[in-house]
């Protein structure tokens, strides 16, 4: 069995561009990132996976030099560029997955789950929410499987593994807690170079803790990262939420909510295949709603007649409790997401349904708009310490302002949610400008939940800034229920998650400088100084004697001054690309 590290890096990072050859005390970090791998006594080949773009010839050049094998692929398909540079691998081998931007990595617990994976027979062995200081291995046959599979998405393409924890009715998959082995996911942002900030505070580390090429203590990283923790989360620009474990916020992929409800219609079986229709069109998570009726309704709202194609009982209380799941359900239904690779997490709409839902482990909550003004339920949520997503449907600031004071939330537990309580919601109700209003009032990350029948105004929300976009889906759009008409099918889904990771992969860093992807194109179009007229050997050069014209692989026009008054030392046939060489 041959163990393969494949380390990916190129210079185009979206955050730091060129990053992977900056020095880290003085040391690349490419090098820093290789070295470390090599030392790891279980991994019997290091090989570096970059694009074949130009731009990336020196992180091959680096990579040969440091002993290590190098592979150049496709520049937008990270899932190709694996399966390709494992081609020469049988299938029982195994491939251990590094980033270059993370020089720091835990040998001790990346050897346990290389252990785990080997022993369990696993396909894919991670850590939830994926550490950055511990490696992620990958069967090859499953490595294969999954770059051939007909139903990939651009964000799978992009980002290799995510595929795999979705389809676990394809895969094996043994995913182990944030916690794992004492780690501490809070801190994982901070050991990851994104920004200049980042490579600083890496120095920092090194020289303070004295860290001079031997295997990193992570219990004095730690304690120094706690130590400092108050003046690193200051010095951050942008907030960003943990949700079970996945970082959400400006620079991470949008968080997809695909909202169930009740769109189960009191069916748990239909609400699994609703999880499944999630998991396999790639949403983040799956949510739902619970209610304690007795604390919902009066006597008589609850025995109010509810006579309507929609409704699934005599009176609005009945109809309330045929669709309402019970405690044990929405805990199989949890397990169950679990188990399909999603995230479950729930809205409640009263205290005892908090209490409820604490109970089986939420690892987070929703509040509906209506409930904005509803403190005692926010307080609830408040004391359970978990993050909280707001909903602003039926609110204007006030209200938002008091739920803040209710909530008293921190950066990394909030999220406020753009919304129209309209149902379906008409486009120009929608204000999604409404978007970068919260973020510029409030700071915390934001998002939108989208009402409309359609997808664009969720794809647009992304572009404006959204890092969380909920829409409710559902299994056929004729079935019963208030909330079917307006919810998105399969079909629907699928194209949402696909347009957003489309846009987020077309947004790019903002940087304007000539894409590479362009270079073949400029040299063929654009235009270079060109003989004019036949040009004989000792010929003093005029501008006269210049025009512009294709190729543009030559000089500019604005570099004419540097032939001008040069004397020809060849002769030179009109319509000719001229060089400096030609002239003396």
């Amino acid at each position: 069995m041959r163990v393969r590290a494949i380390i990916q890096a190129r210079m185009g990072s979206s955050r730091l561009r060129g990053k992977s050859l900056m020095p880290v005390a003085g040391i690349p970090l490419l090098q820093l990132v290789v070295e470390m791998v090599q030392s790891i006594d279980f991994i019997g080949e290091v090989m570096v996976a970059t694009t074949v773009l130009d731009e990336d010839g020196p992180i091959e050049a680096m990579s040969l030099q440091l002993g290590a094998k190098v592979f150049r692929g496709s520049a937008t398909n990270l899932l190709e560029r694996y399966y390709e540079a494992s081609l020469d691998m049988n299938e029982e081998d195994i491939v251990v997955r590094f980033t270059a931007d993370n020089l720091w990595n835990n040998i001790a617990l990346t050897r346990r789950l290389f252990d785990l994976h080997v022993d369990n027979r696993n396909d894919y062995t991670h850590i939830d929410g994926l550490s950055h200081i511990v490696a992620e291995f990958i069967g090859v046959r499953a490595l294969r499987e999954a770059a051939r599979h007909p139903n990939l998405n651009p964000f799978d393409k992009e980002h290799v593994t995510p595929f795999f924890r979705r389809r676990r009715d394809l895969f094996k998959v043994q995913t182990l807690a944030p916690s794992f082995g004492g780690l501490r996911h809070d801190l994982d942002k901070y050991l990851t170079i994104d920004t200049l900030d980042d490579l600083h505070r890496a120095e920092d580390i090194i020289k303070d803790l004295g860290i001079n090429g031997n295997p990193p203590d992570f219990a004095q990283i730690y304690a120094y990262l706690d130590h400092h923790i108050s003046g690193l989360a200051e010095q951050e620009a942008t907030p960003v939420l943990n949700l079970a474990g996945v970082p959400v916020g400006k620079g991470y992929p949008a968080y997809i909510v695909a909202e169930i409800g009740q769109n189960h219609n009191g069916d748990i079986r239909l609400a699994k295949k609703l999880i499944d229709m999630a998991v396999e069109c790639g949403a983040s998570a799956v949510k739902f709603q619970k209610r304690d009726i007795a604390s919902e309704l009066t006597k008589e709202a609850f025995e109010k007649p509810y006579d309507n194609p929609n409704s699934f009982g005599k009176t609005y209380g009945e109809h309330r409790m045929f669709l309402e799941l019970d405690e044990e359900e929405h805990l199989e239904l949890k397990e169950y997401a679990n188990a399909r690779g999603i995230t479950y997490f729930c809205t409640p709409c009263d205290v005892p349904s908090v209490e409820l839902l604490e109970r089986i482990g939420c690892p987070f909550y929703k509040v509906a708009s209506r409930d904005l003004t509803n403190i005692p339920l926010l307080e609830a949520l408040q004391q359970t310490g978990k993050p909280v997503i707001i909903s602003t449907g039926m609110a204007d600031l006030k209200d938002i302002d008091e739920a803040i004071k209710a909530l008293k939330p921190s950066a990394d537990k909030f999220a406020i949610l753009q919304c129209t309580s309209e149902y379906p919601c008409a486009l120009e109700n929608v204000n999604l400008r409404a978007i970068e209003t919260l973020q510029k009032i409030y700071g915390y990350v934001t998002g939108f939940s989208d009402h409309t029948s359609g997808i664009v105004t969720s794809v647009a929300a992304v572009v404006l800034g959204a890092a969380i976009i909920e829409k409710h889906i559902t299994l056929n759009r004729t079935m019963k229920g208030t909330d079917q008409p307006g919810s998105l099918e399969r079909a629907g889904l699928q194209k949402l998650v696909d347009y957003i990771r489309a846009t987020e992969l077309a947004m790019g860093d903002g940087v304007k400088a000539v894409n590479p992807a362009t270079e073949a194109a400029k040299v063929k179009l654009a235009r270079s100084i060109t003989s004019a007229v036949d040009i004989k050997k000792g010929t003093v050069l005029t501008e006269e004697m210049l025009c512009l014209k294709s190729p543009g692989d030559g000089l500019k026009w604005i570099d004419r001054k540097r032939l001008i008054g040069k004397t020809a030392n060849r002769d030179i046939a009109a319509d000719v690309t001229l060089r400096e060489d030609y002239f003396e």
